[in-house]
């Protein structure tokens, strides 16, 4: 069963436990977010499942690439948790509404998307997380404002995530917290309000101001690898891989709060019955409890978390979800030590972290446009 997705849930420990709980041999199609969202709008005949982010619906589903999801095939559907929404704040962050992963869960009689419950999804809520920047050479606890991805101190040093979807909103919240961005809303920019944000993003990066500009994760784990001071976007997967290989990188929690993300599983359009009945025992393998403890061990959160609980030791559940100090070492989906006993997790438990989520990873209305002026702006 071919499984199209990156390697934030791709991950070897997990294929083989897959493979090894169901029977089945799975092909990881691992692309970069870009590149995985345009194979999954235009190509159903290339995967059986979809294996990417809430905002993705966004694209691929009004291109009839993906195909509504029955819950009651889902056999823990009623375990599965409510879809967090965004917290409206005053923290000083702008305003927001972004891909609220709850507003296009549920495919509704029209064929729409929408929050009202209805027996049929579009994509099988997984793993999720509250996303912030990473840091090495520095205390965390004083780069604590997205404005320090654009600290004329850190010039030349600063990584930035080059999907548009997640990219500008860290691009965003950065010139907002500096004071040379007012957009009316974060989630959704207007054609002028992209074409202000493009310029100052162009103006940055002639002047030399990214060390690194990342598509897929591993480009980011090697610049932060071979630096020894660097800030910018960075993902908790590549964070605990980082960790494992002994690099000193910290994840920041941010004042205003954080850029939130929520993954799932889609149903090709085009899957033969075969696969669509792979695919139904893989959803339900996910939600099991084994793959959930593997991708809490790299730092992401997962639905149904009383059956990953069952799957993590008493000391690795206080940690990852509780927020408390580490009784033991922490190791990752690898068995790496990635936290040493006594430290804690930034940003604390699920509740509080999940809480302060300021945006969601998004796309927005005038998405093409925004696309073709990033990546311009990016490349020239």
């Amino acid at each position: 069963m071919r499984v199209l997705g990156t390697t934030v849930t791709q991950v070897p420990a997990l294929k083989r436990a897959a493979e090894e709980d169901l029977g089945i041999q799975l092909e990881f199609i691992s692309l970069d977010g870009t590149a995985a969202q345009r194979v999954g709008a235009l190509y159903p005949d290339r995967f059986d499942v979809y294996d990417q982010w809430f905002h993705d619906i966004d694209l691929i589903w009004p291109t009839g690439s993906i195909q509504p999801i029955d819950v009651t095939r889902i056999s823990r559907w009623t375990e599965i948790e409510t879809l967090p929404r965004l917290a409206h704040q005053t923290s000083g962050a702008p305003p927001a509404s972004g891909s609220e992963p709850s507003e296009r869960l549920f495919v509704q009689m029209d064929g729409s998307l929408g929050d009202r419950p209805t027996s049929w999804i579009s994509m099988a809520p997984t793993v999720h997380n509250a996303d912030s920047f990473a840091v090495v050479g520095a205390d965390p606890k004083s780069v604590r404002s997205w404005g320090a991805l654009l600290d004329p101190d850190w010039s030349g040093a600063v990584c930035l995530q080059t999907d548009a979807a997640i990219g500008v909103l860290d691009m965003t919240l950065a010139l907002h917290a500096r004071g040379g961005f007012a957009p009316d809303d974060a989630g959704d920019l207007s054609l002028e309000e992209i074409d202000t944000l493009v310029a100052k993003t162009e103006t940055y990066r002639r002047e030399g101001h990214f060390g690194c500009l990342w598509a897929d994760e591993s480009e980011a784990i090697r610049a932060f690898g071979r630096s020894e001071r660097m800030l910018g976007s960075l993902w908790w997967s590549g964070f605990t891989k980082l960790r494992a290989l002994g690099i000193p990188v910290e994840m920041v929690t941010p004042e205003v709060g954080y850029r939130g993300w929520f993954g799932g599983l889609s149903l090709s359009s085009r899957a033969d019955p075969w696969h669509v009945d792979a695919a139904y025992d893989y959803f339900n393998w996910w939600y099991g409890g084994r793959a959930g403890a593997l991708m809490s061990r790299n730092g992401a959160y997962m639905m149904a978390r009383e059956t990953v609980r069952t799957y993590l030791t008493e000391a690795e559940w206080d940690f990852w979800y509780a927020g408390k100090p580490a009784a033991t070492e922490i190791r990752n989906s690898d068995g790496a030590i990635v936290f040493d006993v006594g430290e804690v997790r930034e940003g604390g438990s699920y509740t509080e972290r999940m809480s302060r989520i300021a945006i969601w990873d998004t796309i927005m209305r005038e998405h093409n446009y925004l696309v073709r002026r990033w990546e311009h702006a990016l490349s020239r």
